[in-house]
């Protein structure tokens, strides 16, 4: 009894060291606003158009039109916790990630964004850049 007694508080002891760490190395990701390559593409949408292109394969004057259909369906909002993604930055991060096909852990060091989240963003501007395109997009009808 006195062994279970002892051992009980250096397991939980252990459990929460490992907790603090995971909080020490997330501790980035909460200034989203300072680390993300929003700053960059705002820099690059200014001063070099071509730059800007090449980083989302999308010129700055079509981006605006994408963003401003799919609005709508990926905006987010505030909550007490946190701010909410920006629509620009959900799909500036799917525009990076389609042509890359960089993983969602490498993504995360150029947006600030977790890779879980990462996942859910793509996939949700994926849906949205679809229901929106619909008309423009053609598929050959299977016979």
């Amino acid at each position: 009894m006195t062994r279970k007694l002892v051992v009980w508080p250096l397991a939980l002891a252990v459990h929460l060291e490992k907790k603090k760490k995971k909080r020490r190395w997330m501790e980035w990701l909460k200034k989203r606003n300072e680390y993300t390559h929003e700053n960059l593409l705002k820099h690059l949408r200014l001063s070099e158009p071509s730059d800007f292109q090449n980083f989302l394969r999308l010129d700055a004057t079509s981006f605006d039109e994408l963003l401003k259909m799919i609005t709508p369906r990926i905006e987010k909002r505030n909550t007490t916790m946190r701010d909410a993604i920006p629509p620009s930055q959900r799909l500036s991060i799917t525009l990076r990630y389609l042509p890359t096909g960089n993983t969602f852990e490498d993504l995360k060091f150029t947006s600030a964004i977790s890779p879980d989240s990462i996942g859910i963003i793509v996939m949700e501007t994926c849906t949205a850049l679809i229901h929106s395109l619909k008309d423009y997009i053609k598929v050959r009808k299977r016979q």
